[in-house]
């Protein structure tokens, strides 16, 4: 009986254990074909931040041949001007909503107003400073 037992115990570490370290091991073949030096010549000719350069979310994780990829991109630059065109839109519809909601507002809740936003900035503003000098 306590044989058993520690038996049982034993496989259930061990799987733990198992899958754990299965879990945190990297994954060496997410691409097929792609060396690291691949990788890397690659992601140094990208450009930083153009999000027509990016696949959807989870593309990345389903075998996407080179040309597959340079589709998406193709098909995401096409788009890119007009979600750019809409954001911005967005943006000023915003900004005119929240000058309209703050003209309802009093005087002595437009300075309370003012005074909690310079507190949030300033925190946001401790906080990244922290984080950078980690």
């Amino acid at each position: 009986m306590i044989t058993s037992l520690r038996r049982s115990v034993a496989v259930a570490l061990s799987a733990t254990a198992l899958t754990i370290l299965s879990g945190s091991l990297p994954l060496g073949a997410q691409e097929p074909g792609q060396g690291k030096a691949d990788a890397k010549a690659k992601a140094n000719t990208k450009r930083a931040n153009d999000p027509s350069r990016r696949v959807p979310s989870y593309f990345g994780q389903v075998g996407l041949t080179d040309a597959q990829r340079e589709m998406i991109y193709r098909i995401q630059a096409k788009h890119q001007t007009k979600i750019d065109e809409l954001e911005k839109q967005l943006d000023e519809l915003r900004a005119e909503s929240l000058r309209e909601c703050e003209a309802v507002l009093t005087p002595a809740q437009k300075k309370a107003l003012a005074e909690r936003r310079a507190r949030a900035s300033d925190a946001r503003a401790k906080r990244a400073a922290a984080k950078s000098a980690k």
